[in-house]
């Protein structure tokens, strides 16, 4: 499957029609590129991928790295300056998320409710 959101749509059909057969996965984020961890690399996935934030919607940027060469507030400013739209840290229309894991990062540009939370779904059910 080429859409990670696609995917994303299954598994949570899937998990709302079968919850207990879903045991080892707590969260499922749809990574819209992979990166090598370079700053630049990072920053022009960003730029190319902000295009999906509209001219009036805001975003936030979340960091989860493990293994990474550069501080949070690093990648923060660099990326914010990478986007041309407004800020939103408690209720933003976009989520500039970078996974960063080691030497690979994975940059998406994502609503807030595309990151799924089994627990979350399971309760729901």
């Amino acid at each position: 499957m080429e859409d990670p959101k696609a995917l994303l749509s299954f598994i949570t059909e899937f998990v709302r029609s079968e919850p207990f057969k879903v045991r080892f996965i707590l969260r499922i984020i749809p990574v819209d590129r992979v990166v090598d961890t370079k700053k630049q690399d990072i920053v022009k996935a960003v730029k190319e991928l902000s295009e999906a934030i509209g001219p009036g919607e805001t975003f936030r940027i979340t960091i989860e790295a493990r293994d990474s060469p550069y501080s949070d507030k690093d990648l923060i400013d660099a990326l914010a300056d990478a986007v041309d739209r407004k800020v939103s840290l408690d209720s933003p229309d976009k989520v500039v998320l970078l996974e960063i894991f080691g030497e690979y990062a994975g940059v998406s540009v994502i609503s807030p409710h595309d990151i799924v939370s089994i627990q979350k779904l399971k309760r729901a059910t």
